[in-house]
């Protein structure tokens, strides 16, 4: 039977959310619940009490963060450019410089962490590619994108959390929201055009 007094957890989003804050600046391996627990004025027995490792205190704040909010209602400006801005200007994690900052703190991880880097894929990327997949299928619907375009949906929906990943981790080059722009002109939609204006030029060729 435990003794002593019950863990208080009024701080308990204080505390995750400097977790988050040190991942940006100093990345995954960079962090350790001594700072933490100096950054929020708590004893670091009170961390240990609560999270006996780093890893179970990181995977604790992003979970803290929720669902990313689009998740539960897309963006709906009309426009799938638009939208798709939106979900990359997004409040969620503090904001887009925080955000890209967490996720390029954490883009390491999955050499230290297998268990952080799972809660990364579950909580994070798996969600922003069901997002882009409904908006594309939306646009889809209302007719910005030729129905025979429906097949590569799925795989256009990896793009955008694809290509920032392997920037981050496997070249190792900063995200920022110009390149996440530039993902979304460059690639995402060139290739909707692309792939549309090329069966237009079938049909027409064949139709001659």
């Amino acid at each position: 039977m435990k003794t002593g007094r019950p863990y208080d957890h009024s701080g308990d989003s204080a505390i995750l959310a400097s977790a988050l804050d040190l991942v940006a600046e100093r990345g995954y391996d960079g962090l350790s619940l001594d700072e933490v627990a100096s950054r929020t004025g708590k004893a670091k027995t009170t961390l240990y009490r609560r999270w006996a490792t780093k890893e179970e205190l990181v995977i604790a704040a992003i979970r803290d963060a929720g669902r990313p909010p689009e998740s539960d209602e897309l963006p709906d400006s009309g426009s799938l450019r638009s939208d798709l801005l939106a979900v990359i200007d997004s409040a969620w994690f503090g904001g887009p410089e925080r955000r890209i900052s967490i996720f390029s703190g954490l883009s390491t991880v999955s050499r230290t962490s297998e268990k952080v880097a799972d809660v990364v894929r579950t909580e994070v990327t798996r969600p922003y590619v069901e997002i882009y997949r409904r908006l594309l299928e939306r646009a889809l619907e209302r007719g910005d994108i030729q129905a025979d375009r429906a097949p590569v949906i799925p795989i256009l929906a990896d793009v955008i959390p694809a290509m920032s990943t392997h920037r981050l981790a496997a070249v190792g080059e900063p995200v920022t929201r110009d390149y996440y722009v530039s993902v979304i002109d460059d690639v995402l939609l060139a290739a909707l055009h692309a792939t549309s204006a090329q069966a237009t030029s079938t049909q027409t060729t064949t139709r001659s």
